[in-house]
């Protein structure tokens, strides 16, 4: 692509009639998000439609980077009102346009597809069994509505009986005594028993002086009058 520019960008453009939600109200205050759009001003906005009665149901649409704030406004929202909400994933066709700089080229024109929500919100009640249905008060967040339950999170396993299973740091293996000596079949002590009993005795201090007067020699030696 050393030999083009970037040209245009046109997308496809959204109206009404393609929200791909059938159970659209006649009447309904339709807020568009982008990545760079204000969340607190979006949702005072919309907030104040629903309370001063000029519109019952609001939908929220975004794409590409303003994804991500179109579910925050439609969760804040439900936080403030009992709403009714349905939820579709879509797509918007964009078309990248390259321009040649040298002659003999011919232009480029690169089709992307970029995901798009639409989310409606309403304070009137909606068939439950219409696909991505949620209502406000339903426990499980955003996504439990587009298809997906609470059960399909992460499961915590379960202990077989009821019984702990301590880890390398925790099992039974370091309840085994320390220094344990142990015999061979005729009752004689082992090899590493035997090594045991021999340095046993072994490790005075210096100096001639027994172990006990040394360890109260340098015990009285912390103290000075």
């Amino acid at each position: 692509m050393m030999h083009y520019k970037k040209g245009k960008n046109v997308e496809e453009e959204l109206s009404q009639e393609q929200i791909p939600i059938e159970v659209l109200p006649a009447n309904f205050l339709w807020m568009h998000v982008k990545g760079g759009s204000e969340v607190k001003n979006l949702v005072d906005y919309a907030k104040k439609a629903l309370e001063d009665g000029t519109h019952r149901s609001v939908v929220w649409s975004g794409s590409d980077g303003g994804v991500g704030k179109t579910i925050s406004c439609a969760e804040i929202m439900k936080r403030h009102f009992e709403l009714h909400q349905v939820t579709r994933i879509c797509y918007r066709k964009v078309e990248e346009f390259w321009d040649p700089q040298q002659e003999g080229l011919e232009q480029i024109v690169a089709k992307r597809n970029i995901p798009c929500v639409h989310i409606l919100l309403s304070l009137d009640e909606i068939d439950p069994s219409v696909a991505g249905y949620q209502h406000s008060k339903t426990q499980g967040g955003f996504w439990t509505g587009a298809g997906l339950s609470s059960s399909d999170g992460p499961r915590k396993r379960t202990k077989e009986g009821g019984e702990k299973k301590g880890n390398y740091f925790t099992g039974p293996q370091l309840k085994k005594k320390p220094n344990r000596h142990y015999e061979e079949g005729n009752g004689t002590p082992s090899n590493g028993a035997k090594k045991q009993q021999n340095n046993q005795g072994k490790g005075k201090p210096r100096g001639g002086g027994g172990g006990d007067g040394a360890a109260a020699a340098v015990g009285s030696s912390k103290y000075k009058g």
